[in-house]
């Protein structure tokens, strides 16, 4: 396995670019310093103004914020733009609007991803999952932008059930009001890959990672959120993603977790749970490098390989057994269209594209 150069691009020094990232695999979206989006299409060497997140409002946090850490993501043509762990975003979608609005309420923001997901449905309608506050996620039709989960309570299913389960043995005088509102900080979201369920990199107070899943058509139509549990574990925000449908991989730290005979030397370990209808089952676990616990962190099923990468661990690829294919500590990478198998580094004002080849 290596890696293969595919573009280098250098822009205007005077702007900086913020973050980039590819929506297809010849096209770059980028957000510069100056609040400007832009799109380059390095094939024809084409450089389009998009929109830009600065306006004239006055919010009283200051709006999106340049210097913080922000991500794209792409759907097509349809672009959003967020602020990773604060408040404000924006989408864009050519020929219906330019930068919709999208707010969140400050509500421990800065340990919760901004949870975002784009999806078609099976008319081929595109859709975002977004949050609005730290329990509370909505999903809208694009096209439309009516927002399908406008009336959903923030009730879990059976939620009366298992409050008097669980007060059986309280005196009266501690108990509370019930059934209570979803108490979940929902993070980071990723799509099953057949786009039917969604994942959420959250946690709970305690304070522990606490992932769980959602059916899609089941969060649109239900008055109830209902979620099957993946795990709940110390909060590390820890590396997860699918490996196919049924399939979901999560980095664990056996001595952050108390293992019995670990030691802060131990390596980490992926553990591999199966999806069923109401729950999740851990079926195996392996040994990996210790840094991989909190990388970036995915599957690639054309690579049939795990691709890993953060700051201090650089890259890494490694098998489903968990043996290193690749790794070099020194490559930097910002970010990684899975879909593509392309890796895109930022190098103060110059892009490089690597493709990853068997």
């Amino acid at each position: 396995m290596q890696i293969k150069l595919k573009h280098t691009v250098f822009f205007n020094d005077a702007d900086t670019i913020v973050t980039a990232s590819l929506s297809n695999p010849d096209t770059i979206i980028i957000l510069m310093n100056s609040g400007e989006v832009i799109e380059y299409n390095v094939t024809e060497q084409k450089q389009v103004f998009l929109f830009s997140v600065k306006n004239n409002i006055g919010y009283e946090d200051g709006g999106f914020d340049l210097n913080a850490e922000s991500r794209i993501y792409t759907l097509d043509e349809i672009i959003v733009i967020v602020n990773n762990f604060k408040t404000h975003g924006f989408i864009h979608y050519p020929g219906k609007y330019d930068a919709l609005h999208l707010w969140r309420e400050d509500y421990y923001a800065e340990n919760s991803s901004y949870p975002i997901a784009l999806f078609k449905d099976k008319k081929d309608v595109p859709h975002i999952i977004y949050s609005v506050a730290w329990n509370h996620l909505q999903i809208m039709n694009l096209d439309t932008r009516q927002i399908l989960t406008a009336s959903k309570s923030l009730i879990e299913k059976n939620a009366e059930k298992k409050h008097i389960d669980f007060y059986k043995n309280h005196v009266e005088h501690n108990k509370l009001p019930w059934p209570h509102k979803y108490d979940y900080f929902f993070g980071e979201l990723l799509l099953s890959p057949n786009n039917k369920k969604f994942l959420s990199a959250g946690w709970s107070w305690g304070s522990s990672d606490n992932y769980k899943i959602y059916d899609i058509n089941n969060f649109i139509k239900s008055k109830r959120i209902s979620d099957i549990n993946l795990g709940f574990w110390e909060h590390l925000s820890r590396a997860v993603c699918w490996i196919d449908k049924k399939n979901i991989a999560v980095t664990y730290n056996p001595y952050e977790e108390g293992d019995e005979n670990s030691t802060i030397d131990s390596p980490s370990e992926i553990h591999f749970y199966k999806l069923g209808k109401q729950k999740t089952s851990q079926i195996r676990k392996i040994k990996v490098p210790k840094e991989i616990i909190d990388s970036s962190f995915h599957f690639n099923t054309y690579l049939n390989s795990f691709v890993a990468f953060s700051e201090k661990m650089g890259l890494k690829i490694l098998s489903l057994d968990g043996q290193i294919i690749f790794e070099n500590e020194s490559f930097k990478v910002n970010s990684y269209n899975n879909n593509f198998n392309l890796l895109l580094t930022i190098d103060n004002n110059k892009i490089i594209i690597n493709e990853i080849i068997l």
